[in-house]
């Protein structure tokens, strides 16, 4: 008995580490992951936890060890993208489709300059852009079709939860908390990124920032669904505008709470 509950565990595991490589297009049906199943569940309660704890630990930091920290992100963010399209090449699925040019692919290269720069725009651009963007996409992610044991399932999952958590950390450390008047960024990157990202799709026949055909399970859905495609490019615009002015608030909301706690400790 005990030998057969090895055998089975052994089998489970081969057909894991067997599978762990393979591509969307080479994996069985069925064999993924529910929207709000589970698994999904778990890697959010997971990420939620750990991003409370890097933030908060961040906060604690003084400055020069915050600079050495950003650093090191700075250095990991890069090596992440880098990590998925060298498994993609040397598999050969590396393709159009996997430029760095959706928002959460920008947003790990958006990260390593503003570590190494403190540029203002780029800090301002991934707290109000990056950062609810890829929590949308923890939320509705568009990798379901990979199980658990698949390098573009763990990868998927811990890029955008790395986005997120060092988002909180430049919030709950007040590094970044935009202002008002600096909504003008976000606005400008996403008038230009929209028409350079829809001409890119043009040219390549890519769905980047997922323009021309909605994230399944997705708000973008609905956005189609009540605009029709002739307006939808104008109603997701329109939404992202108003997702950022939502998290403003939000931000601005959290970091009162932030500020109340500490004053607690």
């Amino acid at each position: 008995m005990y030998d057969k509950a090895l055998y089975t565990i052994m089998e489970m595991g081969k057909k894991g580490m067997k599978d762990f490589f393979l591509f969307e297009t080479e994996i069985t049906a069925d064999s993924g992951f529910d929207l709000f199943g589970p698994c999904h569940l778990i890697w959010l309660i997971c990420i939620a936890v750990f991003t409370g704890i890097m933030a908060k630990w961040y906060s604690e930091k003084k400055e020069p060890a915050r600079r050495k920290i950003r650093h090191v992100t700075g250095v990991l963010f890069p090596v992440i993208a880098l990590y998925r399209d060298m498994v993609l090449g040397l598999t050969g699925h590396f393709g159009k489709g996997f430029l760095p040019l959706h928002l959460c692919g920008m947003a790990l290269w958006i990260a390593a300059l503003y570590c190494w720069t403190e540029n203002r725009f780029l800090g301002v651009i991934y707290v109000l852009l990056c950062v609810p963007g890829a929590l949308g996409a923890l939320l509705f992610p568009d990798w379901t079709a990979y199980p658990f044991l698949n390098y573009m399932h763990i990868h998927a999952f811990l890029s955008h939860g790395f986005i997120v958590a060092f988002g909180f950390c430049l919030i709950w450390a007040e590094e970044l908390i935009p202002e008002w008047r600096e909504f003008w960024m976000p606005v400008v990157f996403g008038c230009i990124g929209f028409v350079i990202i829809h001409w890119i799709n043009v040219r390549l026949g890519t769905n980047y920032w997922f323009l021309n055909v909605p994230s399944a399970g997705s708000p973008l859905t609905w956005i189609l669904y009540l605009t029709g495609d002739k307006w939808y490019r104008a109603g997701y615009f329109v939404f992202c505008m108003g997702i950022v002015v939502l998290w403003q608030f939000l931000i601005r909301f959290m970091n009162r709470f932030f500020k109340f706690l500490a004053r607690q400790t």
